[in-house]
């Protein structure tokens, strides 16, 4: 799929004001914190440049594990005696972990998870499991209801407490974005 810098929509600046939200009684900013998320809540402050922003996505590719084999698996089509050599025999860098690579106006830019976590200033730890299968089966369904509508069955949104939606609505706006 080809882009063209005057066809991204750049969201801009979502700012979530959590001293406004405790004002009104539904104060998040002890969840954030002990997420150690505060420095990124500050930046969302910040300015957007975004002549710049749609410059790099739209040349903007990711390198992960499969792009690194295939980074390979091209030198060896090239010269066929490289068959069977390590990255660095190849004349390659070693592959580290994924990230997105561009440029902007002919400078490389990479952006890769520690690029991330040491701008917002927190650490890079978490739990993710990849491909868990059939989510309806899944052994932190019951958690997850628990923890959401203090239940072990599933709810609706409607009986979400009023954090919870807050929570809910941060998340899609601002951190999953």
């Amino acid at each position: 799929m080809s882009l063209e810098e005057w066809e991204l929509n750049v969201q801009v600046e979502n700012p979530v004001d959590l001293i406004s939200f405790a004002h009104h009684g539904c104060d998040l900013r002890d969840i954030y914190q002990a997420q150690d998320l505060m420095d990124y809540f500050g930046m969302l402050n910040g300015p957007t440049y975004l002549t710049l922003v749609r410059h790099f996505w739209v040349r903007a590719q990711i390198y992960d594990l499969k792009a690194s084999q295939l980074e390979m698996d091209e030198k060896v089509l090239i010269d066929p005696s490289l068959q069977g050599k390590t990255r660095e025999e190849m004349g390659l860098e070693p592959f580290r972990h994924g990230e997105i690579r561009s440029s902007i106006m002919g400078i490389p830019v990479v952006i890769s998870v520690a690029s991330i976590v040491g701008v917002i200033r927190s650490a890079s730890e978490g739990k993710f499991i990849y491909g868990l299968g059939n989510n309806k089966k899944s052994p932190w369904i019951s958690i997850v209801n628990k923890t959401m509508f203090n239940s072990t069955t599933k709810g609706k949104y409607s009986e979400l407490s009023m954090r919870t939606k807050m929570l809910l609505k941060i998340q899609n706006e601002n951190l999953l974005p």
